[in-house]
């Protein structure tokens, strides 16, 4: 399992790759810990889409995130599930207590900002 996070518009982005069955639960939970009090202040996203294998225990990894995240203050959001992963989750009813989007949420351009041609000259 490779676990790692980037900053995004939308906010903390954290992404898992690889298999999340029993044996790899305890990094997960370890890793999203650490991030989440990093950026205790940011929305976090888990993307899930990179997940090849995902068993009973990434149920738990999920729910205690969101505990964990949403008791912070902050806002927690499952991203890119693979279909099989989403099985699992649909059929522990865990949709129903988490949000699952397909894809990040891309936020608009702000408008009336203009790019400025640079006119700096090199003094070399």
């Amino acid at each position: 399992m490779k676990c790692s996070h980037k900053r995004e518009d939308c906010g903390i982005v954290i992404r898992f790759d690889g298999e999340l069955g029993h044996h790899e639960a305890a990094q997960c939970v370890e890793y999203l810990e650490k991030t989440m009090i990093l950026y205790a202040t940011e929305p976090i996203f888990l993307d899930l889409s990179g997940l090849t294998f995902m068993d009973s225990s990434g149920i738990a990894v999920v729910l205690g995130a969101q505990r964990n995240i949403l008791g912070a203050g902050q806002t927690f959001t499952v991203v890119g599930t693979p279909p099989t992963a989403m099985r699992i989750f649909q059929a522990s009813g865990i949709v129903k207590r988490v949000q699952f989007i397909p894809e990040l949420p891309h936020l608009p351009e702000p408008e009336n900002e203009e790019e400025e041609p640079c006119t700096a000259k090199s003094t070399r």
